[in-house]
Formats: structure tokens, C-alpha cells, sequence
């Protein structure tokens, strides 16, 4: 009969022990082999494009840009579902497509490599779908995965340098000897972060060591508040906010006021884990890429448009052209839109030899009855200028719109903010309802207006601050409406020292004549019936007045 080889219990329990030793290296084998086979695969699409991605990383590095723009299209054509892997776990994709970047630019051009002040890195670009979101759709389930977030940047962080690699020399011995620590924390986008533990105290032999500050290698970092669009936030909810971390080119590129779409990383920063936890940890952007929207809006002028300026600029109506063109909706005011398209293409300013400083900018004063379509007129301005700040008489205080000192929470020292007049540099500041405004708010702006800075010694501080912006006010007069009996100056109440400080100051009638009301309903009734169905493309200035949303709907129509 045939013989029967049974194991005994010390050959099971070492085959156990060997299996179960297998099992524990085996995860971070397979993470390994994984991020192999991802560089591979990138390397080999990069080599298939060879031509295109040589020109497209040396044009970028020509023009000082370290991250190298790759389309989500073009990673469908890498593998089928790539591009929302890539979306669902970007930290397994990103690490290791930008090492073939970098092994890619190694092979083809090795100077390169070797004059780079920052890693390269990939720009995600494309239709990101579900996971394009404001702030609102920042959730929890949305933790780990790249988004692209549009909202309105509130509140800026002061950049500062971050520690990526720390030197360490002999404390008493000056032998040359030199040890090295990379710090990295969750915004290097690394799962597993492997940093030097802290800094040594002393080398192998016992030598006490420190660490020498000018060897050591930083980076920029700031973070700043990116906060929902008013009109994409829904009727009377609180707009929503989430907090974005930038570090290298990409920090100062936001500030206060700019309308962004950042495309990054939702990641949670847990605090270091102790006996107990609430569960709740504060969850940051790391951003891969900020645009302003204003670029991803406007065209670029092209040629038809140049020989379109010219034709205009050669015609001896340009400027009555311009007028009438300026806020068509409104009937009528002439006089008024022609004030107001001076103050958009503005003076020239002259700084004179004796130190002298004569102001370019035009200021505009609107005085009238209600109803007169003052505020549209505004909102126009608002609109088409490159640059401008809206706010009203009540709703903004006299440091809201120079600057304010705040005491940071954390470290109780003072911080200079920035007011509206002082965002609007170079631009326009609208001021609505400015009749409604406090008397001693009313007077911090008179400096602004005839100076064009901002002087504040507060709390230690000295400082001087540009203001170089055209006001433009609106106002209702001093009993509601216009007073004919009465002169000018008392109709609108205001002190004459800050009425000198108006070059142009208009008074808006609503005078009900037959003719006049007959103009005005002709013009609405037009409006209503000229006006294009949900086919019908806006164009010129009807565009201005349609949101981002119904622009970016349109367009993907």
C-alpha cells in the first residue's frame, strides 16, 4: 500500500509563521510594484508624445512655470478610466506620473534638469464633472478626491517660508561634516509620510549637532479663504467657505477680492493622535493650480477684433458711439453716460519734479430722484471695469473701506487689512446709497480721495497705503427727492469739502413729461420683444450682465 506523509505541528506552525510574515510584507510590496507600473505607464505615454511633450515642457520652463498643464482628455487615450481613478485617488497618480515627468525630462534634455529651481509638477486641467463644485459641494464624501472649486477669495494668509530640508553641522567642531532631514507633512501629497522624526541632537560618534539655518531648503506657503459666489449661493443661506493651502509658484498668486477656480486635493490634517479623540479634524484644499475666472471668461483679443478697435477709433462719432453703447438698457441720461465713460478710460496722472502728485483718476457724483436707474448704471460700471469694488453707504464703515488693524487671534499681535479703497488700486469703487452713509466714515475717505493713499498710525504702526481709485457715488438728495425752489447745495446735504473732491457731480430728474414717459415705455416694450429666446447668444455688453453659470451653460450647448 501506498504511504501517507503527514506534517507534524512544528512543520504547520512554521509554514503559518512563514505565510502570515508574506501576508504583512505583502501590501506594501504590492504599493510598491503598483507605483512601479503607474511610472511605467506614464513613461511609456510621454515616449508615444514625444514631440509634443518636449515642445510643451520647454515652452513652460522658458516661461518660468514649473507646473506642466496634462488634460484629463488626454488620459482617456493612456487607458480606459484613468482620468477618474485619477479624480477618485489623485495621491496613487499624481507621485508617480510626475516622477516619469521627471525621469522623461532627465533622458530628453539633462541641462534642464539640472538649472531647476522647483520640482515639476502636473497641472490637471479639463472637465472635471461632479467633481467641479463651489464650496457648498465641498462634503465629506468629496475627502481625498480632486475638485475644482470656484468661489470668491475672502481672506488672505501672509506667505511664509516652510522648512522642506533641514541642515545639520557640528556644534563645537568645524570639520566640514554636514547631515540632512527632509520634513514632509499631509500637503506634500505623500500617503505614507516618512520625515526625519524631528531634528537630531547628536550624529552617530555622539558629537552634538545643530542645524544651520542658511544651508537648510524652503519653500512658500500661504493659505487663504475661498468663499461661495453670491450668485451661486442659494436664496437666503449663509455662502459657504473652505480653506486652501498653496505652496511654491502658486502662493500670492490669489488675493482679496479675486473671483478663482482652484483645482486640488481635499485632504484631512489630523492633529497628532493622543489617549483620546473628537473625530472632527480641520480638512484643507491643497491646491495643484489657482486661475483667476476673469481668464477663463474672456477671450483672448483676436485679430478681428483689433481691426473692429481701429475701424470705431477711425469714425468722428468714437465717443458719442462709446456713450450711447454705455449701459444701452437705461433710457435716456446722456450727459451722465458720457461722465461715466470718461471715468472708466480715466486722466493722466503726473507726478511732478518737486514730489507733487496729481491725481488722473475722475470722480463721479450721482445725485437724484429714486428710480432713475442710478444703481444700474453702477452695476454696469461694476461690470465691464477690470477692476472694481461695490459696496453701499450703510453697509460699510469708514476703516471697512481705508484699512483696519486686527489683533490675530493666535498670536495677539496687530494685522494691517486692507479695506475696499485699498483692494480698488487702479480700479473703480462703487458706492451705492452714499447719502446713507455715517458722518465719520464718511470723512476717513476724504484723504483717499484727494491723496490717493491711506496714512494709518495705530498701535506702532506707520504706514501709507495706496488708494490710486475712481469713486463713483450715488446718492439720493436730502429730502428724498430733488427740491427744485431749493439751491444745489443744499438739495444734497453733503459738506462742500468732500463735494471738491468730485470732479463731476450729475443731477438724475424724474421728470414726468409725456414725452419723456412715452421714450421710456417705448424702450421696455422694445427690451421685451427684441429679446432673444434660450437659443439667442448674448453678445457685447448684454453678456456682462449674464452670470459665470449661464455663460458656462451656454457654451457647453
Amino acid at each position: 500500500g501506498s504511504k501517507v506523509f503527514l506534517p507534524t505541528r512544528l512543520e504547520i506552525s512554521s509554514l503559518f509563521a512563514s505565510m502570515a510574515a508574506v501576508d504583512a510584507a505583502d501590501p506594501a510590496m504590492r504599493e510598491r510594484d503598483e507605483f512601479e507600473q503607474r511610472v511605467r505607464l506614464f513613461s511609456e505615454f510621454l515616449h508615444n508624445n514625444r514631440d509634443d511633450w518636449e515642445k510643451r515642457i520647454d515652452t513652460n520652463l522658458a516661461n518660468n512655470c514649473f507646473r506642466i498643464p496634462l488634460d484629463l482628455s488626454e488620459l482617456r487615450k493612456l487607458e480606459a478610466g484613468v482620468d477618474q481613478k485619477l479624480l477618485q485617488a489623485p495621491v496613487k497618480y499624481l507621485l508617480p506620473f510626475e516622477e516619469a515627468l521627471l525621469a522623461f525630462l532627465g533622458e530628453t534634455n539633462q541641462k534642464a534638469v539640472k538649472q531647476l529651481k522647483q520640482p515639476l509638477k502636473l497641472d490637471i486641467t479639463g472637465a472635471f464633472g461632479r467633481n467641479h463644485v463651489t464650496p457648498r459641494g465641498v462634503t465629506a464624501q468629496t475627502i481625498g478626491n480632486m475638485l475644482c472649486v470656484e468661489g470668491i477669495v475672502t481672506k488672505c494668509g501672509v506667505m511664509q517660508p516652510k522648512l522642506l530640508q533641514s541642515m545639520h553641522v557640528h556644534k563645537t567642531i568645524d570639520d566640514n561634516y554636514c547631515e540632512s532631514r527632509d520634513h514632509r507633512d499631509a500637503t506634500s501629497l505623500q500617503n505614507n509620510i516618512l520625515s526625519g522624526g524631528g531634528f537630531p541632537v547628536q550624529d552617530a560618534e555622539g558629537n552634538e549637532l545643530q542645524m544651520d539655518v542658511s544651508l537648510s531648503v524652503y519653500k512658500d506657503s500661504q493659505s487663504f479663504t475661498v468663499q461661495e459666489a453670491p450668485d451661486n449661493s442659494p436664496p437666503g443661506q449663509i455662502p459657504r467657505t473652505v480653506k486652501v493651502v498653496c505652496d511654491g509658484d502658486l502662493a500670492d498668486k490669489a488675493k482679496p477680492g479675486d473671483r478663482v477656480q482652484v483645482i486640488g486635493v481635499y485632504r484631512s490634517f489630523p492633529p497628532p493622535m493622543q489617549e483620546f479623540t473628537t473625530g472632527v479634524f480641520p480638512t484643507k484644499l491643497v491646491a495643484t493650480s489657482i486661475k483667476p475666472v476673469k481668464e477663463l471668461i474672456e477671450p483672448a483679443f483676436v485679430a478681428l477684433d483689433v481691426t473692429n478697435i481701429r475701424k470705431i477709433a477711425a469714425r468722428p462719432d468714437t465717443f458719442k458711439l462709446l456713450a450711447r453703447s454705455f449701459a444701452p438698457a437705461i433710457c435716456g441720461h446722456e450727459k451722465v453716460k458720457e461722465g461715466l465713460l470718461l471715468q472708466m478710460i480715466g486722466g493722466t496722472e503726473k507726478n511732478l519734479s518737486n514730489g507733487t502728485h496729481l491725481r488722473g483718476d475722475i470722480n463721479v457724483l450721482l445725485v437724484g430722484d429714486p428710480s432713475c436707474g442710478k444703481s444700474q448704471m453702477l452695476r454696469f460700471v461694476m461690470n465691464t471695469a477690470p477692476l472694481a469694488i461695490s459696496t453701499t453707504g450703510r453697509g460699510s464703515s469708514g476703516v471697512g473701506l481705508t484699512a483696519a488693524m486686527i489683533r490675530d487671534p493666535g498670536s495677539r499681535e496687530f494685522n494691517l487689512e486692507a479695506g475696499a479703497m485699498v483692494l480698488a488700486d487702479r480700479g473703480v469703487i462703487c458706492i451705492d446709497e452714499f447719502d446713507k452713509m455715517g458722518q465719520n466714515d464718511r470723512v476717513s475717505i476724504h484723504e483717499a480721495m484727494e491723496q490717493q493713499c491711506v496714512t494709518i498710525a495705530k498701535a506702532g504702526m506707520h504706514v501709507t497705503l495706496n488708494a490710486r481709485c475712481s469713486v463713483l457715488a450715488a446718492a439720493n438728495p436730502i429730502y428724498g427727492n430733488f427740491d427744485p425752489s431749493l439751491d444745489l447745495a443744499k438739495n444734497i446735504g453733503l459738506p462742500d469739502s468732500l463735494l471738491s473732491r468730485f470732479d463731476l457731480v450729475y443731477v438724475v430728474r424724474d421728470l414726468t413729461t409725456e414725452e419723456i414717459d412715452r421714450k421710456i415705455a417705448t424702450q421696455v416694450l422694445r427690451q421685451c420683444s427684441m429679446r432673444g429666446g434660450a437659443e439667442g447668444r448674448r453678445r457685447g455688453v448684454e453678456e456682462i450682465h449674464s452670470s459665470i453659470l449661464e455663460r458656462r451653460q451656454e457654451a457647453d450647448k
